[in-house]
Parts: C-alpha cells; sequence; structure tokens
C-alpha cells in the first residue's frame, strides 16, 4: 500500500471524530456559560406588622367559695344536686332546727316572766323615790327598790340577747347560697353531724373568669386598663376568646422585673372552666410598612444574620438587622429594601457571587 493512501485512511476518522465534538459543544445550552446555582427566589414586601407580647396563665373564677356551716347541728336536707346552677339566696341545706326552736319557746317564756318582774320593781323603786321625796322613806329603801329594779331590767335585756341570738341561729341552719353560680360535689350527707365551719359545698361565679400573666418592665408604658386580649385554650385549639384588662399590679416583681396583670374573661356560655391553661396575646403597637422576606431566608452568622439578595442573576451577601418574627416571616430593619429579590432556599450551595437560577415569584417578575 502506498504511503498516500495509508494517511487518507487514518487522517478520515479523525476529522469526523473533532467534527462531532465541535457540533456537540456547539449546541449545548451550557457551553461558555458559567454553571448556576437552583435557589427559591422572593421579593422583599412591605406589610403592616402588629407588636404582640405573650403570656401564659391560668383560668380562676372571680368569685369562689367554700358554703360552710355557721352553728352545729344535724343535716336535715340537702336542697340541691351536685352541679346545679343556683342564685344568690337559693336555699342549699336545711339543718335540724328542733332543739332551737324548743330553746327560743323556753327564752321567751321566760322573758315574759321577767319583764312583769321588772314591771313590779319599777313601780316599787318609783314608790320608793316619792317617799323619799316627801321625806317620809328612807335612803335605803329607796336604793334597796333601784337595785332590785336594775336586777330586773338586766334580766330582760339578758333574755332579749339570748332570744335574739337563738333566732340567728335558727337563721343559720338554712343555709343558703351567697350569690349566683354553679355548685360542687356536695361534702355532706343527710343525718351527717356538723360542727361551725365544716365545708359543704363549693360554690363558683363562671359567668366571668379573670386569667392573671406577667409582661416584662420594659413595656409597661404601652399596657393600659380597658385593652384587649385574646387567649387560645388547649380544650378549643380552633377558637379564640377575648377578654379585657382590668388590673393591673402597682409594683413590679422585683426579682423578675415583670408587671403582672390580671384580664376578665367573658364566659355566659359556660365553656370555659376555673383551672384551665391559657395562652394570652396582647397586641401594643403596630408597625406599618415593615419590610419583611421569609423567614427560611435568614443565615445565621457569629455577628447576627445575612442574607442573599440576587442582582442580574448573581447572588450578594448581605448582613442584616431583623426586627418582628411572625410565622414564616421576619422584619428586616435594615440591609433589604422593599422589592428587592432574595434567596428563600436552597442558600446552603450558593456563595457569594455566584450565579443564581432561581425560580419562584421573584423569577417570574
Amino acid at each position: 500500500m502506498r504511503a498516500e493512501q495509508w494517511k487518507s485512511l487514518c487522517f478520515k476518522p479523525l476529522v469526523g471524530f473533532a467534527v462531532g465534538i465541535a457540533l456537540l459543544l456547539a449546541f449545548s445550552p451550557a457551553f461558555g456559560q458559567e454553571e448556576c446555582v437552583e435557589a427559591e427566589l422572593d421579593n422583599a414586601r412591605q406589610k403592616d406588622l402588629p407588636v404582640i407580647l405573650h403570656g401564659i396563665g391560668t383560668l380562676q373564677a372571680i368569685q369562689e367559695v367554700t358554703v360552710k356551716s355557721e352553728i352545729g347541728g344535724s343535716v336535715q336536707k340537702i336542697h340541691f344536686r351536685d352541679g346545679q346552677r343556683v342564685e344568690e339566696g337559693d336555699l342549699l341545706v336545711s339543718l335540724d332546727a328542733a332543739k332551737l326552736r324548743k330553746r327560743l319557746q323556753a327564752r321567751k317564756a321566760g322573758l315574759s316572766e321577767a319583764e312583769a318582774r321588772m314591771k313590779n320593781s319599777r313601780r316599787s323603786y318609783e314608790r320608793q323615790q316619792n317617799l323619799f321625796d316627801r321625806g317620809v322613806g328612807s335612803e335605803q329603801s329607796r336604793d334597796e327598790a333601784l337595785t332590785a329594779y336594775a336586777a330586773a331590767r338586766a334580766q330582760v335585756n339578758r333574755l332579749e340577747a339570748e332570744i335574739e341570738e337563738i333566732e340567728e341561729n335558727l337563721l343559720d341552719t338554712r343555709i343558703r347560697a351567697p350569690f349566683g353560680g354553679i355548685l360542687g360535689e356536695s361534702l355532706v350527707e343527710s343525718g351527717d353531724v356538723v360542727q361551725a365551719g365544716t365545708p359543704l359545698v363549693s360554690l363558683t361565679r363562671n359567668d366571668d373568669l379573670e386569667v392573671a400573666f406577667t409582661v416584662s418592665e420594659k413595656h409597661i408604658s404601652r399596657i393600659k386598663k380597658g385593652q384587649e386580649v385574646s387567649l387560645t385554650m388547649p380544650g378549643y385549639p380552633e377558637r379564640t376568646f377575648s377578654g379585657e384588662i382590668t388590673f393591673l399590679n402597682p409594683v413590679i416583681d422585683r426579682s423578675t422585673r415583670s408587671l403582672r396583670i390580671k384580664a376578665t374573661v367573658e364566659n355566659s356560655q359556660e365553656r370555659l372552666l376555673p383551672g384551665g391553661f391559657a395562652s394570652v396575646r396582647l397586641t401594643v403597637d403596630q408597625r406599618e410598612n415593615a419590610t419583611v422576606i421569609p423567614e427560611e431566608a435568614l443565615i445565621p452568622t457569629r455577628e447576627g444574620y445575612m442574607v442573599f439578595t440576587v442582582q442580574n442573576g448573581t447572588a450578594q451577601a448581605r448582613d442584616v438587622r431583623i426586627g418582628l418574627r411572625k410565622p414564616g416571616i421576619v422584619e428586616i430593619r435594615e440591609g433589604v429594601e422593599p422589592g428587592e429579590t432574595v434567596i428563600s432556599t436552597g442558600h446552603i450551595s450558593v456563595q457569594d457571587g455566584a450565579r443564581i437560577c432561581g425560580q419562584g415569584e421573584a423569577a417570574e417578575d
């Protein structure tokens, strides 16, 4: 084989291979371009942000009392059912009053006798005083008559006081509700013998409840009576209840530097119960037209936070100063202006100056 034929056979495959490579590179979209990083983009926006203080507390009844017996005696009858609603003055428990009535009858009979003796001793004293004034009676006789009259009058006064006390005790045998509310479980049964001070049943007013919570002393200038609060409870996770501040402690707690606050919550439907846990939200301010970005766009640093903004398809690292944080968003006080594009997710693979292949709302603008 001639040399020229050998060269021709070797050269043609090399030329074909080179042409194929050139065509592949020419039609490749990444040829001659720097590789870009995929990331989700979003725009910094303006939004009105409420300044909300959070607290936790326990619901408690405004009025709650354990009804007790004021005298000793035997329980004659229970006039209520456990958990019953009662009004002020409703009869709850009756004690046996038979012995008291007998004592009252005896004291009244004794009083009639004492009053008769007092009248006689008064007439005797008046007669002796008249004789003494005319000079025919002795001073001793007059003084003895006066002493007898004073003793009779003292006995009448004593019996009247005893009768009044017995009548009050008779009233105490009928134990009534001091205010309207919900009764608890009865602590006694008919026939039980109780002493003065024995607990009978608890009574709770549930139409209004209170919740107590604390806030830092730095917020006291923003808080006043009458401000509205919102509450959420574990038993009603999808519902928010409203209340109103009715008490501000006049003294700041020295150990915690916090202010104790009470809010009254309307509970006419009695869905809420004393003792329940409550999460409290109190709005104290409103920041208008605040600059916000997605919370996931924040990147923690040693000095604070940074974000990646995107300009002309290139990532730029920015140190930022944040403000309020809400679910899903964060306020940017310095470092990003409204309308600027930020990388919301995917920035873990981004470096300052990298080209970004972004997608999301900002990529559509």
